[in-house]
Formats: C-alpha cells, structure tokens, sequence
C-alpha cells in the first residue's frame, strides 16, 4: 500500500474527522467550567478517537505481517478499556487494583465474544 492509496480509504477520512473534531471540541472547552452533560460529550468523543487510532494499529500492524482476524472487534474492547481507565482516573476513583481487575476481566470477555461468534459461524454451516 503505497502513501497514495492510503487518502482513498474510508477509515483515513473518517480519523482525520474525529481529529478535526476533537481539536475544535477540547480547545474550546473548560472541564471546570462547563455542564456534565458536555463531559459526557468529551467522554464519547474520547472514545471514538480511541477506537479510531486503535483501528488504525490495527490495521497498520498488517504490514509488519501481524494479520489481526478481529479487527472491529478487538479495537472496540482496547478503546472501551482506555476509556474506562481515563474516565476513572478523571474523577479519581483510578486504583492499581482497579487495573489487575479491569485488564483480565476484558481479556476474558474478548476472547468469549470470539469463541462464541466462532462457534456460531460453525453451528451455521
């Protein structure tokens, strides 16, 4: 894939919009200073950015011959994890245990969505 063929894409435009969007959204506001409803807001778009750029290593990970079968999926459960550990950090509930805790019960449930989505593809055909 040459740096021609990468401004075709669909996701390329879609992650130079959430950048374009984040930097309008976070330089114009103050978490002090705004309404709760906008930290959501923030939150949200924090995780778009984070599924965005994960998706984005993802798929660039190809390159070095790491094909990744999961893509959506496994972009999806990485960003939800950042986002969580940011989101409790922000409010100052973040513990190292809260860590130990959070890390293996999302591994865990990664690879149940995969088994399960696995094993209903195979009953399927």
């Amino acid at each position: 894939m040459n740096g021609l063929k990468v401004i075709h894409y669909r996701h390329f435009w879609q992650a130079i919009g959430v950048l374009i969007t984040d930097t309008i959204f976070f330089t114009r506001t103050d978490a002090s200073k705004i309404a709760p409803f906008l930290l959501i807001v923030g939150i949200l778009l924090l995780a778009v950015t984070c599924y965005e750029l994960m998706y984005g290593l993802l798929s660039f990970a190809r390159l070095y011959g790491l094909p990744i079968r999961y893509k959506k999926r496994l972009a999806a459960y990485l960003s939800g994890v950042l986002v969580l550990v940011v989101a409790l950090q922000s409010i100052g509930g973040l513990t190292p245990r809260d860590i130990l805790v959070l890390l293996p019960l999302a591994t865990l449930g990664y690879i149940y969505g995969v088994y399960t989505s696995a094993r209903r593809r195979n009953l399927d055909g």
